[in-house]
Formats: structure tokens, sequence, C-alpha cells
């Protein structure tokens, strides 16, 4: 089995503008690089307790673009996405990872929908 986390640390969508330093940017990215590392480490560990041969890495940039990049590179059975239930307003000016999943990547995707008391207060936290 093979995970990756991708993510664009350049973005704010729950935001029109913002004032950052270079130092900000830095602290940002850093944030981003060890949420993605706890949660990779999280579900790596998870696998190998239960058997399941695992590897993992981090992808930077537009998550699905490069899910989908890594699905030609790696060249696995499926893929398997989370859909975190954008409602329709989103939908229309961000897409959704999953639905563009399903339309690009070469190889068959399945989707797992999550209840919605299982979204998290705070976006940043998704």
């Amino acid at each position: 089995m093979s995970m990756q986390h991708s993510f664009i640390s350049e973005g704010f969508d729950d935001m029109d503008s913002i004032y950052a330093s270079p130092d900000d940017f830095k602290r940002i990215n850093r944030k981003d690089k060890i949420r993605g590392l706890h949660l990779l480490e999280y579900f790596v560990n998870r696998c190998h307790e239960i058997g399941v041969p695992c590897e993992a890495w981090i992808c930077k940039g537009d998550p699905k673009e490069v899910i989908c990049h890594e699905v030609k590179r790696v060249q696995p059975d499926f893929l398997v996405v989370g859909s975190r239930g954008l409602g329709p307003f989103q939908k229309v000016f961000v897409g959704t990872v999953s639905e563009f999943c399903v339309k690009h990547a070469e190889c068959p995707v399945l989707t797992i929908k999550r209840k919605a008391d299982e979204a998290p207060q705070d976006p940043v936290d998704d």
C-alpha cells in the first residue's frame, strides 16, 4: 500500500488577502509539513500493526494534480480518496479533489465519504 499527503502551502482558501512576512510563510510551510508527517505516521504505523505493508510520502502542490501524477508514476491497482463533504457553493468555486481524481486518475477510484458529524469544527484541521 502506498499513501500520499499533498498540500498547497501558498494558498489561503478562507480569506481574500493576508499580510505575512517571509518568516510567517516559512512557519506556515513547516506547520503544513509537520501536520502531513503526523498524519502519514499514524496511518503507516496502523497499517504495519495489522500486517499491511505500506510506504508513504508527502508532495507539495495542488493535491488533485499531484495525486493524478503520482497515480501515473506508481500505477496502483486502485486509488482511495476521501470526500470532505464541501457544500455546493465551495464545490462551484474550488471543485473537489475526489471529483477530479475520479475523472482524471488512470486507475479505478474509490471515494470514501465521511459523515457530517465527523467533519472538524475548524477547516484548518481538515
